[in-house]
């Protein structure tokens, strides 16, 4: 509970600063081409980490913000300051890493000459991302069938059971379905890096689909706004459905949770690593190398059964 309520204040403590924190136009600059380039998501990631670099320079440096005015000196201080407050490694890098794109974004459109050298990054310990277990995917299934919300069904499913991210489930056409009886597939066009790729949908899923098919609103897009038929729900939206079932379940989610938990479910069903980072549209092994780490709860168990 402590935990829950801790990252509960961090949430408040990010909105509360940015209501006071009007970000300097490089920066929002930089955010709009993020989103395109990448995914909103990161996009979003990315301003909360730009709104605690500006908070920390404007309390700590004595000149108006520019990107040309950051120094190594900076960035040094900057990291030291932010492992002084007891920040986890993870959170501290990612901040660093969400500054050190945006100065590469500078040099590539002429703000500045040079990237400032960064300092090494703080060690962490690689874990393994978050995922369900099988009873807990069926908590949550059970919750979506209970309440019987045939969007949500075909939503949760796309996630759960294709791996895709909430950005390319909500900006699915129906035109990127291809359902047949016996299989059937989509296409990611907006993929992150607007890459795009053909996942396989399975049979549940694809009934799923067809189920919403049948009743959903007339409009190109698979998920629809209510507001506006010509538009799709947003990715604010797409993560609070998640978000209901997940609360119903009685689940603690991240909006990647759905997406790990495919991962590990063909990994654990002995897929090789090319097919899954095919999948998930990773440009990199690396990146799905780490859902064969062991989880948490398996070290554990394997700490507790080892004990004399």
């Amino acid at each position: 509970m402590e935990e829950i309520n801790g990252l509960s204040k961090q949430v408040n403590n990010i909105e509360e600063k940015r209501n006071e924190i009007i970000l300097p136009q490089q920066i929002e600059d930089f955010l709009r081409d993020v989103a395109v380039s990448k995914s909103e998501g990161t996009a979003q990631t990315y301003r909360h980490c730009m709104v605690w670099f500006l908070d920390w320079w404007q309390h700590n440096v004595g000149e108006a913000f520019d990107v040309a005015a950051i120094t190594s000196v900076d960035l040094k201080e900057y990291q030291r300051y932010m492992e002084s407050k007891g920040l986890k490694p993870a959170t501290v890098n990612l901040r660093m890493r969400a500054i050190a794109s945006f100065l590469k974004w500078a040099l590539d459109v002429g703000l500045i000459e040079r990237v400032p050298r960064f300092p090494k990054t703080v060690s962490e310990q690689k874990r393994s991302p978050q995922a369900l277990e099988r009873t807990e995917v069926n908590r949550l299934l059970r919750e979506l069938e209970k309440e019987g919300n045939l969007r949500d069904i075909a939503f949760i499913r796309l996630l759960l059971s294709c791996g895709l991210r909430i950005s390319e489930a909500v900006s699915l056409k129906v035109d990127d379905l291809s359902l047949g009886e016996r299989k059937g597939n989509l296409t990611v066009r907006g993929g992150k890096g607007n890459k795009w790729r053909v996942v396989p949908i399975p049979v549940q899923t694809r009934e799923a689909i067809k189920q919403w098919l049948a009743v959903k609103p007339e409009s190109p897009w698979l998920f629809p706004s209510q507001k506006d038929r010509t538009k799709h729900i947003d990715h604010t939206q797409g993560w609070r459905i998640v978000k209901k079932y997940a609360q119903k379940a009685g689940l603690e989610l991240h909006p990647h949770t759905l997406r790990h938990t495919f991962a590990y479910t063909l990994l654990r069903s002995g897929a090789d690593l090319v097919s899954v980072a095919d999948l998930l549209g990773h440009t990199s092994l690396e990146t799905t190398k780490l859902y064969t780490r062991p989880k948490m709860e398996d070290l554990e168990r394997f700490v507790e059964q080892g004990e004399y």
